[in-house]
């Protein structure tokens, strides 16, 4: 079964029987490269009930490995999810810092930058079915005096757009009907990143996290073309992955513009905003 249950309190949806036997393998780390895959369909196969309750770096979840690549990765992969980003995270929002979560999914990198420290997390998930897992994820770790989900998609300027969502691949939905993976069409509201950030009062943001499937252009040039430098993110965590959509290179203008690059992986840029 798979559901988007979010009735049943956390810990309700527990591992248990051949279910936590798999998971323990997971956890003696087995479950790496092709082999994740293996325990997925072996999962699959027997029955085993979803969505799962885990724990995971330190919080909760309840995940959905089905529909969402994410949720898949953190229950059967062995590895920590982008530990390359979050050791630059935990630096960036220790001590009470602002982090910005656009593209949140269900909430991985918002309460890890909550779990690190931070102050205040605005997280940004359009989707509805994934932003209720977002909401249930941080009420499981009661955070929600800190993070604060936001169900809207960002843009230049405010408007009802048009949500493709891919049964396949929550995460993978995305806005605008551009000939992608097939899926249903719904309508989400989207707002510029700079009002949003006049009206929720912040004034500085330490670390920025994007992953809109193409559209991190069209949402970072209105940003950086009406905000001042003062309010330019220092840590700035960008998924390249989806390049070939930009119709501007964000990466090239935020490198001639006053960041440098810091990092590098096969799916996101870590840039640093020099003094």
């Amino acid at each position: 079964m798979n559901n988007d249950d979010t009735t049943k309190p956390w810990g309700a949806l527990a591992p248990a029987g051949a279910a936590r036997v798999l998971l323990l393998l997971k956890q003696c780390g087995l479950a790496r490269g092709s082999a994740k895959k293996h325990l997925g369909r072996l999962w699959s196969r027997m029955g085993l009930g979803t969505p799962v309750d885990i724990r995971y770096a330190g919080l909760k979840f309840r995940v959905h490995p089905f529909d969402n690549t994410v949720e898949n990765k953190m229950l059967f992969g062995s590895k920590l999810r982008d530990e390359q980003e979050l050791n630059l995270l935990r630096r960036a929002v220790a001590g009470g810092g602002v982090f910005l979560d656009v593209g949140a999914n269900i909430g991985y990198y918002a309460l890890m930058a909550a779990h690190f420290g931070a102050g205040r997390v605005l997280a940004f998930e359009p989707n509805p079915r994934v932003y209720a897992r977002l909401r249930f994820n941080i009420a499981a770790n009661a955070l929600e005096d800190r993070v604060k989900p936001l169900q809207m998609a960002l843009g230049a300027e405010a408007a009802t757009m048009t949500m493709i969502v891919t049964e396949r691949d929550m995460g993978g939905s995305r806005i605008g009907n551009d000939g992608g993976e097939a899926g249903s069409a719904i309508s989400v509201e989207m707002a510029p990143l700079s009002e949003v950030l006049q009206d929720q009062q912040i004034d500085r943001v330490d670390a920025l996290k994007i992953d809109v499937e193409g559209m991190e252009d069209a949402v970072l040039f209105p940003f950086f073309e009406t905000s001042p430098r003062a309010l330019w993110p220092r840590l700035l965590i960008i998924e390249h992955t989806s390049q070939q959509s930009w119709k501007r290179d964000i990466l090239s203008w935020m490198l001639d513009s006053g960041y440098r690059e810091i990092e590098r992986n096969r799916s996101n840029a870590m840039l640093e905003l020099n003094p």
